[in-house]
């Protein structure tokens, strides 16, 4: 800010605040009664700073100092509430830009001022409360919040988001308004966002999804749809095997060997875990989004049955040629005599 503005600002605010404190000051003026007990005068101790930091406020801001002026108007104000110092500390937070903040500031004074009576504050500061909080509802830059998916938490400038209630028919809740904390659930898929204009740091994030960051500069009065996607966060698969080197196959794809992770998005899997010599490690796994499977494969080692070793092949060869060779001599028929020759001579002696 140059100093051409802030003595406009200056002559604008000093006025109000040193009117306002000699108009309704935030504690009595004349001295208070001794007190009958010590909690009353515990009172009296905190009225007396409370007026003390009301005063320092009101020289800050004849100097322009701000920030300065409106940490001394809020300790007065947790001493001693008061519409008179409520509304200096929306004087202050409008000259600071801090928009959402003043308003529900100046709301608040008009609010303590007409539960005290009527009493806090004169006719034209109230006019005047009324005017400020008009011309802030037409600074505020507004957004029409949709989130995909929906029930994601959103936090605005690292900070929380306040209810304010309805606005065309959905919910409205203000940025600025809260202490720095996480993000909390949004009142709805669809909601209406007021904050001050300026450059703004929203943050949307939700379990099993990547955080959605947009930074995004509001023009005053703007308003405006604003879409928070959040994509898909995937799943990891982490795979170990009690057998070094063993492979690890997704789907039937290599993917590595154990140890390994593997990123694959939602959904089932065919996993398998793999090595010569040992029965293979096999499961159809389901993942989510986000998710971190821890997956450990014991691999036992592979003991064939006997009939498929080379040695009982070849022995059982030997022990069934032999038990063919005996079956077949007990089987064979007996072999048939030949005729008899009766050579030269045609005779042949008859064998019994």
């Amino acid at each position: 800010m140059d100093r051409k503005t802030a003595r406009v600002i200056v002559l604008l605010v000093v006025p109000l605040v040193a009117n306002v404190s000699r108009a309704a000051p935030p504690a009595p003026l004349s001295a208070p009664a001794p007190p009958a007990s010590a909690s009353a005068a515990a009172e009296d101790d905190s009225t007396k700073e409370a007026r003390t930091q009301f005063l320092k406020g009101t020289d800050l801001v004849k100097k322009a100092e701000w920030a300065e002026a409106l940490a001394a108007f809020e300790t007065a104000e947790k001493l001693k509430p008061h519409a008179v110092t409520m509304y200096d500390i929306g004087a202050c937070l409008r000259a600071m830009g801090k928009y959402t903040r003043a308003r529900a500031a100046f709301m608040t004074a008009l609010e303590q001022n007409d539960a005290a009576g009527g009493g806090q504050l004169s006719s034209s500061l109230v006019i005047d409360g009324a005017g400020y909080i008009k011309e802030i509802d037409g600074l505020l830059s507004r957004a029409d919040i949709k989130l995909d998916p929906e029930n994601g938490a959103i936090a605005v400038d690292g900070a929380p988001l306040q209810a304010e209630g309805q606005e065309a028919g959905k919910p409205l809740v203000a940025a600025g308004l809260r202490p720095p904390g996480p993000a909390e659930t949004a009142p709805a898929g669809e909601f209406v966002l007021v904050l001050d204009p300026g450059p703004h740091v929203i943050v949307v994030s939700r379990p099993g999804y990547a955080d959605a960051v947009i930074n995004r500069t509001f023009a005053p009065g703007a308003h405006a749809p604003l879409r928070l996607i959040l994509d898909t966060l995937p799943a990891t698969i982490h795979v170990e095997s009690n057998r070094a080197g063993a492979v690890v196959t997704v789907d039937g794809s290599d993917v590595g060997s154990a140890p390994v992770d593997v990123s694959r998005h939602e959904g089932s899997y065919h996993l398998m875990v793999k090595k010569s010599g040992y029965v293979s490690y096999d499961a159809q796994i389901v993942v989510r989004p986000g998710e971190q499977l821890d997956i450990a494969a014991k691999l036992e080692e592979y003991n064939p049955p006997i009939y498929s070793k080379w040695w009982f092949w070849a022995g059982a060869g030997v022990v069934l040629c032999g038990a063919a060779a005996g079956t077949y001599l007990l089987a064979r028929p007996a072999p048939e005599r030949p005729a008899p020759d009766g050579g030269s001579l045609g005779w042949a002696v008859r064998l019994n």
